[in-house]
């Protein structure tokens, strides 16, 4: 998803940008200054901003929708061993409760440990 979205935004960059500029400076009427400098700055500065979080967003409801299709306590510790679960959970971490990623995945090991322990109890 995020390569098609990257090649989107760099399509975009050397189409959209380019001929809102050359119409800004050869061919525009004084009231589409605004929109053509709009589009042009939005474009090269402003996507990422929009797309961005909307991409989180994604991968955050993938990650909750796996979690909560677990149907037993060893198959929920596979899912979140599971190399796209680990790094969801950790960047999901790392964002509800402000902390580096480093820190996240220091707090995510010890949660596997932790429900290591648990289940072993059971």
């Amino acid at each position: 998803m995020l390569v098609r979205i990257t090649f989107l935004w760099v399509l975009g960059l050397v189409t959209i940008v380019p001929l809102a500029v050359y119409r800004l400076l050869f061919l525009a009427e004084r009231h589409e200054y605004a929109f053509l400098i709009a589009v042009s700055l939005f474009w090269v500065f402003g996507f990422w901003g929009i797309v961005g979080p909307m991409l989180a967003i994604g991968r955050v409801r993938r990650f909750v929708k796996l979690l909560e299709s677990a149907r037993s306590a060893d198959d929920m510790r596979k899912r979140l061993t599971d190399p796209d679960g680990q790094k969801l959970a950790i960047e999901l971490i790392a964002s509800e409760h402000h902390i580096p990623r480093w820190l996240a995945r220091i707090v995510y090991k010890k949660l596997l440990e932790r429900a290591g322990r648990a289940g072993s109890a059971e």
